[in-house]
């Protein structure tokens, strides 16, 4: 199985934001690859009362999920969207959902963000909170192919909570879309990648954002697939693009049987 990881610097356009997408799900098809994850906020990087006002979506109807739906039919390709601004129940707040996609076309899976970012980095506020109400269930599903290969999804913030991963139960793949702030990126964007991939015995796909967005952000890039060992197979640090790999279920297996560290570990301690 081949998987793919895009790069954006996403702006505040919708529109020019899907053409873009467009283009990058276009070139991942050229690559022959079987799966392809998108960056967090790939559809809109811009004002939250805005996302909230104008962008956010009724699930399973809008713009940017008819988009993904139209795509990954018409490419054969299977897609991870990194986060989609989803309505709440009282139309107040977003979700922040990813939902997959299989090469036809059909919703297989969704997850919605369950750790917000409200943090302050060099002296600049982040409230996620604000705009977006965090999801409850952590979700796993197995792709459409004949591998049958076990996803688990999550989305940036998330990746500073191995417990959640914990309870995936045993995957072959964790997905990290991402927008990480390059502070916070250059810091620790590669060492949690590694990490989650190291102690969970899988591959780690991260898809980022990078560069200047509106409101004098600045995200990290860095968009990498890492393998099991720690080891990362393929790195894009800056510019919009993709990163690819093949996932190598017999390596995977091989390094569970010879190191069985999950089947270590020990829960009570008393």
């Amino acid at each position: 199985m081949k998987i793919g990881s895009i790069q954006m610097n996403s702006s505040d356009s919708v529109q020019e934001n899907l053409l873009l997408t467009e283009s990058l799900l276009i070139e991942a098809c050229s690559q022959k690859v079987d799966m392809v994850l998108l960056p967090e906020n790939f559809a809109f990087m811009g004002y939250p009362k805005q996302l909230v006002n104008e962008i956010m979506e009724d699930y399973q109807d809008g713009p940017i999920q008819s988009f993904l739906s139209k795509q990954s039919k018409q490419l054969g390709l299977s897609i991870i969207a990194g986060s989609i601004p989803i309505k709440n129940a009282a139309d107040s707040k977003s979700l922040a959902r990813s939902i997959a996609y299989d090469d036809q076309g059909n919703e297989i899976a969704y997850y919605d963000k369950i750790h917000l970012f409200d943090v302050e980095v060099n002296g600049k506020a982040y409230n996620e909170s604000a705009s977006i109400e965090a999801g409850r269930d952590v979700i796993n599903f197995m792709t459409g192919s004949e591998l049958n290969v076990k996803v688990g999804l999550s989305i940036c913030y998330d990746v500073r909570f191995p417990e959640l991963y914990r309870q995936l139960g045993e995957i072959d793949i964790i997905t990290v879309p991402a927008a990480f702030t390059y502070e916070t990126g250059q810091a620790h964007w590669h060492t949690l990648l590694a990490s989650r991939a190291i102690e969970n015995l899988c591959y780690v796909v991260g898809s980022a954002q990078w560069g200047e967005h509106y409101g004098n952000r600045k995200t990290y890039g860095h968009s990498m697939i890492v393998d099991p060992w720690g080891e990362i197979k393929d790195e894009l640090p800056v510019g919009n693009g993709l990163v690819v790999s093949e996932i190598d279920l017999d390596h995977l297996a091989e390094i569970r049987s010879k190191f069985p560290a999950l089947s270590h570990r020990r829960i009570n301690y008393d």
